[in-house]
């Protein structure tokens, strides 16, 4: 008897101190981590993009202060190719597909062509505006094509 009593007892103890351990590195998560904000976000994000002066007017600047606009155009084309495919909208739309994929190729020719000021390479400055205006005729696409997807333009069916 005197066995079984502490045989229970040491449980006791153990779960008690288990479940003591379970907290300590903080609460637990609940969900499943951040949602995707979609192609609104997206919206958004383009939005404020084409505020820079790099966007609305490449031939007036030198082409190497916009490496980081850039930069932060790099995700875009993946991400629209995304949601072009259908998962947010009723079907495939794929002149957004095709806007994506030449933005993508000049945000590429801005890089190959070391427009950018870490380049440290010779660079065409011409070539390199070009360049720009390329990537903001292409930015231009993308955004008409988001715009377009039921989740932005509010045609859900």
């Amino acid at each position: 008897m005197r066995i079984r009593t502490l045989l229970v007892a040491v449980a006791g103890v153990l779960v008690v101190l288990t479940s003591a351990c379970s907290r300590e590195a903080g609460p637990m998560p609940t969900g499943g981590g951040g949602e995707d904000p979609g192609p609104a976000a997206l919206a958004t994000k383009l939005r404020a993009l084409t505020q820079d002066v790099c966007y609305r007017s490449p031939a007036d600047i030198d082409p190497p202060a916009c490496e980081k606009y850039v930069t932060q155009l790099g995700s875009i084309p993946g991400s629209a190719r995304d949601f072009a495919r259908g998962e947010y909208g009723r079907g495939d739309h794929p002149g957004l597909i095709e806007a994506a994929n030449t933005l993508g190729e000049s945000l590429k020719t801005y890089n190959n062509a070391q427009c950018g000021r870490s380049a440290g390479g010779s660079r065409d400055d011409e070539a390199c505006t070009q360049t720009l205006q390329d990537v903001a005729d292409a930015l231009d696409d993308v955004q008409s094509g988001v715009q377009q997807l039921p989740q932005v333009s509010g045609q859900n069916g």
